[in-house]
């Protein structure tokens, strides 16, 4: 892959809370983790696992453990038929590193969604959760901290990026997402911070 698409790939991904019902194979799913497993790791601890969740059953599960689009709640709650068709759920071995750098995990999960993207599939990451439940669920050990949990599927939306201070994303007349972000000319300094 050249850098440009590279480039290309990043501007393009967006977060994605509607998901057809396509199921999504689990070798794709693989390599986004594999590709959380090569991120960079302060210290190169590595303190960080992956709990693939697909099973129909269990999805139903979790879901009401999730909270949805904090700004556009509860229009942006995805519908039965738009529920992710799986979860990534992203765990911290405590006997690893029992404090760990959380710089580990941005860098893991925006390599997981940027891999999700290259394959056509879209990802919610959500770290507005009931972990308790989620834990019970899935009988996590206590060894593991609950980090978040990235939402994924096959995209049933396209959120369009907007420039803007604002913060809040929000939602147009057709039901379509616009997520601000702010100009580069805005945050961009070079050589100094005067202006």
């Amino acid at each position: 892959m050249s850098q440009e698409s590279i480039y290309d790939l990043i501007l393009r991904r967006r977060t994605v809370r509607r998901f057809t019902p396509q199921e999504v194979p689990f070798s794709l799913i693989e390599k986004a983790i594999n590709a959380a497993r090569v991120a960079p790791s302060a210290a190169n601890l590595q303190f960080l696992e992956y709990l693939v969740v697909d099973h129909p059953q269990l999805r139903e599960k979790i879901f009401p453990y999730t909270r949805w689009g904090g700004y556009v709640y509860p229009k942006r709650v995805p519908p039965v038929e738009a529920q992710p068709t799986f979860y990534i759920v992203v765990l911290i071995n405590k006997k690893k590193s029992p404090k760990p750098d959380l710089r580990d995990v941005g860098a893991a999960v925006e390599n997981i969604l940027l891999t999700l993207v290259n394959f056509g599939l879209g990802g919610c990451w959500i770290a507005s959760l009931n972990r308790r439940g989620i834990r019970k669920v899935l009988n996590i050990p206590a060894l593991y901290k609950i980090d978040s949990v990235i939402a994924g599927g096959k995209p049933a939306e396209a959120p369009i990026l907007e420039e803007s201070d604002d913060c809040r994303y929000w939602l147009d007349e057709q039901d379509r997402l616009h997520v601000p972000k702010r100009r580069l000319a805005d945050i961009l300094h070079y050589n100094s911070l005067s202006s």
